[in-house]
């Protein structure tokens, strides 16, 4: 007769090891039979229903809407978190701090983090004092953008990381977008600029948001586009704005005037770099979509309900 065919001794080998915590090892000495006969007893169990598990999963739903946004984007991870929002402010606050708490696992430290401007990055980093790594330098990818909304931008982001991680942080002193390519290049020779993007292009991870293109991005509500800039895109087909890259709604990269105006980092540039994005907030979904598309972000984080609408047809 097979060991296998003693139920009873099955069933006490799972009581021992399930309900008592007893190890492996030990249940082979109690009981006088081999430690592979015991591990062998405990995956007969499983197979054949002796043993079953329940897990108690709140986040079934979540879990399920970020397999099948990996599955529709080509992403590595994603993070759906489920929270209650009032309102737009609410939300990007929520989300800010849901998604400090997992950027552990994608920071070492003594690592160099680009960051992007923007209110959603920004509320990222009033939560950064919840990381761990330690000797962390955080480089603004893109100049200012405007003369209002200060706290969205990429510099005050950059410092606002380092000093609740005890961390450091360097500044580009520039505007993100300039009247004329000539006097844009001209910024670009400048030492202190070249210096700060090329720390840009090597960082080890980008943190990023996503903008919309309309007159209710923080791009223009900062001061950095004009609405004749908002219109250029727009017929451009241009639907999302990431860095200094501006991309159609089949998440294509678009060429305009304006790439040969800005100072910061193209998402080419950072085709080797990780690159975390978040979003949130019904107005963003299509420029949502269409970055996504655009297969430039590894790790995306969001709140339930974009989630549910980025994956409707």
């Amino acid at each position: 007769m097979a060991i296998y065919d003693n139920d009873r001794l099955v069933i006490k080998i799972c009581k021992l090891f399930y309900e008592d915590n007893m190890s492996q090892k030990d249940i082979s000495l109690v009981l006088g039979i081999s430690k592979p006969q015991v591990c062998r007893m405990l995956n007969y169990a499983k197979k054949n229903h002796i043993v079953e598990f329940t897990i108690n999963n709140p986040y079934a739903h979540e879990f399920d809407l970020e397999e099948k946004l990996i599955n529709r984007y080509s992403l590595k991870e994603v993070f759906v978190f489920n929270f209650p929002y009032k309102n737009i402010t609410e939300g990007i606050e929520k989300l800010g701090e849901c998604c400090a708490l997992q950027l552990d696992k994608y920071f070492t430290d003594n690592a160099t983090i680009g960051v992007m401007s923007g209110r959603t990055i920004a509320s990222i980093s009033n939560f950064a004092h919840k990381l761990t790594r330690e000797g962390l330098m955080f480089v603004p990818l893109v100049g200012n953008m405007g003369t209002k909304g200060h706290t969205w931008h990429a510099n005050v982001i950059a410092e606002n990381f380092a000093r609740k991680t005890g961390g450091d942080y360097c500044l580009l002193n520039a505007p993100i977008l300039f009247q004329n390519k000539e006097t844009c290049n001209l910024m670009k020779k400048e030492p202190s600029i070249s210096q700060i993007l090329d720390r840009g292009r090597s960082c080890n991870i980008a943190l990023i948001g996503i903008g919309e293109i309309n007159t209710l991005s923080t791009s223009y509500l900062g001061g950095a586009f004009s609405i004749n800039d908002v219109t250029s895109l727009t017929k451009h087909n241009a639907c999302a704005s990431v860095c200094t890259s501006y991309i159609s709604k089949y998440g294509k990269i678009i060429d305009t005037d304006l790439n040969s105006r800005s100072i910061g980092i193209s998402l080419n540039e950072l085709a080797n770099t990780t690159t975390i994005a978040v979003s949130i907030g019904n107005e963003k979904v299509e420029a949502t979509k269409a970055a996504l598309k655009s297969g430039y972000v590894d790790i995306f984080m969001t709140s339930l309900d974009i989630a549910e609408k980025l994956l409707e047809l």
